[in-house]
């Protein structure tokens, strides 16, 4: 499918008020009717080239994109999971809703009062599930037309039990601008779980941080 005509997708930066990239795994494009979201994992993107990158190869962009498709089977079931339109081509095709929970907050100022319940059932869910999903940003999640919050981005997820990702399967996907997968590196591998309770405590980036929902995961039980 030609995407020519299809908007690129940018989130509200989170401190400056202007526009920026959401993440670095995929092309985010939005149709003319503003009713489908394509997440297009191409290569090369040149939707990221604002970021510098440690390495970029095709091996990454198949990775991240095999890892999305994994989880989105593994989680369709879920009244949060997109609704997935078609999958063709490295392109995965998703109902639209017009924009984002970042648009609702950073932008528009009208973000759902429900936002902490709806995203903690999300993560618990998942967390129940055995699963840990890294990424738990606003631009990630966003709600359908019945006041349901979805979420997207599912490529650094993991499991539980085994929460490691080989860090050269992954460091062309991250962006140079944090320390925050530095952190979490240990030897060869990057420990997703390290990160999943970082952006809990300190940035998910949403109102406020995610304290009671790690505390319901790690010091309640």
């Amino acid at each position: 499918m030609d995407l020519s005509n299809w908007s690129l997708y940018y989130k509200q930066h989170e401190t400056d008020g202007g526009l920026t990239t959401t993440q670095m795994c995929y092309e985010p494009r939005v149709s003319p009717d503003k009713k489908t979201f394509c997440m297009n994992f191409c290569y090369p993107c040149d939707y990221q080239k604002n970021q510098q990158r440690i390495s970029y190869t095709p091996e990454h962009v198949e990775f991240a994109f095999n890892r999305e498709i994994k989880y989105l089977e593994i989680f369709k079931n879920c009244p949060w999971a997109p609704e997935i339109l078609d999958i063709t081509d490295k392109k995965i095709f998703i109902r639209w809703y017009g924009k984002t929970c970042n648009d609702s907050l950073y932008r528009d100022q009208d973000l759902n009062l429900n936002w902490y319940t709806d995203i903690e059932t999300i993560i618990l869910d998942q967390v129940n599930m055995g699963y840990l999903k890294a990424s738990m940003y606003p631009h990630s999640h966003y709600y359908d037309d019945q006041g349901n919050m979805r979420t997207i981005d599912f490529y650094a997820t993991v499991e539980k039990s085994n929460p490691y990702l080989d860090y050269q399967e992954i460091i062309g996907l991250i962006g140079t601008d944090t320390d925050r997968f530095m952190q979490a590196q240990e030897n060869a591998q990057l420990n997703i779980e390290t990160i999943f309770k970082s952006g809990l405590l300190h940035y998910s980036k949403w109102p406020i941080n995610l304290t009671e929902i790690y505390n319901k995961i790690y010091v309640d039980r």
